[in-house]
């Protein structure tokens, strides 16, 4: 067992790479549990061609020893001393030679047991990689013909617009209703597949940001439309509306705090309209009636945007409260728990922060995410910005 790549190195460098491929010349069985990386690869792939059955190991960097057992009746156990160092006279410390069966056979257990744990952690990255293929195919099938449903339903929701003369009331209802029935659960189908595909790019490591200055105003507007076309001809009793900052805007307690330009943020304006989308969608789901604030500010004292989306629905479940940002944490009619996951790893990723909190005095939720800022011109003038953020930004009238 070989727990570092440095005393792979220096194994290598004393000739004990070359005594395994005699040994297995000899017709003896060699097992070699090790670290593993792309600079020692071509040394492990010789002994593999040799016959040496080779699996790599996790260990924490404190590892101290490593140990060679022949035959269940000798071991060697060599102890590092200092793992940084080249040369092997350098490296070790103790080291321990036994033949006595009492002594052997506990390495031999030790051994065994760090050779089954590598063996199911193969069997089960196996077995995620088998998943993920998986998902990724029936991610990507189930949103091939989804466009082509969604697009259909809209152009006959159009064209019944257009006849709406030409037919009676309740048969127009009717087909509209049924119209929108089909888009709002192909746009789920849809919303679903990208964010299990999403999911998956976070996980296998390919998830890349593409970031450029956006307007927060146009972010905003462009998530919001999205959410109007989705809940068209529902939800009549509730209003979306935003509060945008910038002049004409105070701050409770800031003096000189006007300001001019438009709200710009570094991001990946996609994915960020994404977060924005799905606290809209949770907004609007969980919302009967009343109104869905959405409010931008600016907190000099953290240099950070804050985007907040304030709504008077039901509030947030107390039983999923505590894992609100978890994967799969959904109440039974609030979908797939995805959504909240999402977003939250996006604006960790956008090294940001996203909370949420129960609305004071009335019904609902307030979701709020910082994303920071630089070079923000006037930043110096707006002074200190309460906790509370958003919610004290207040329209001049």
């Amino acid at each position: 067992m070989f727990p570092t790549i440095n005393s792979i190195h220096r194994e290598s460098s004393i000739g004990v790479l070359e005594e395994l491929k005699i040994a297995i010349r000899r017709n003896v069985k060699v097992r070699v549990l090790c670290a593993e990386d792309d600079f020692i690869k071509s040394h492990l792939d010789e002994l593999r061609a040799c016959g040496v059955v080779i699996r790599k190991i996790e260990t924490p960097t404190e590892t101290k020893f490593k140990m060679l057992i022949v035959d269940r009746r000798a071991s060697l156990v060599v102890e590092t001393k200092d793992d940084s160092k080249s040369k092997f006279s350098e490296a070790v410390g103790l080291a321990t030679f036994s033949n006595s069966k009492a002594t052997v056979l506990p390495y031999v257990t030790i051994f065994e047991s760090f050779w089954r744990e590598t063996e199911l952690y193969e069997r089960a990255r196996e077995a995620d990689r088998v998943k993920d293929e998986f998902v990724n195919i029936a991610a990507h099938e189930l949103r091939t013909p989804i466009m082509p449903i969604i697009s259909g339903a809209e152009l006959i929701r159009e064209t019944l617009t257009s006849v709406r003369d030409k037919l009676e009331p309740a048969v127009f209802d009717g087909l509209v209703r049924d119209s929108n029935l089909i888009i709002r659960n192909a746009s789920k189908l849809q919303k679903l597949s990208e964010d299990i595909l999403q999911a998956s790019r976070l996980e296998g490591g390919t998830f890349k940001l593409n970031m450029r200055t956006v307007e927060v105003d146009d972010l905003v507007a462009s998530a919001m439309a999205d959410i109007e076309k989705k809940y068209l001809g529902e939800k009549k009793d509730v209003k979306i509306v935003y509060i945008p900052f910038r002049q004409g805007m105070s701050i409770s307690g800031v003096k000189n705090g006007e300001y001019s330009q438009k709200l710009e943020i570094y991001c990946d304006s996609q994915k960020i309209s994404q977060v924005l989308i799905n606290i809209l969608d949770n907004a609007m789901k969980f919302t009967r009636q009343g109104e869905i604030r959405v409010t931008s500010a600016v907190d000099p004292t953290e240099s950070e945007v804050l985007i907040s989306i304030r709504d008077s629905g039901t509030g947030i479940d107390p039983s999923i409260k505590p894992k609100l940002f978890e994967k799969f944490s959904a109440n039974s009619i609030g979908g797939t728990g995805l959504g909240l996951y999402l977003s939250k790893r996006i604006i960790d990723a956008h090294n940001g922060r996203i909370w949420a909190t129960e609305n004071s005095g009335d019904a609902g939720s307030t979701f709020t995410f910082a994303l920071p800022i630089s070079d923000f011109p006037g930043l110096e003038n707006l002074g200190s910005l309460p906790v509370e953020g958003p919610a004290k930004v207040e329209q001049q009238r």
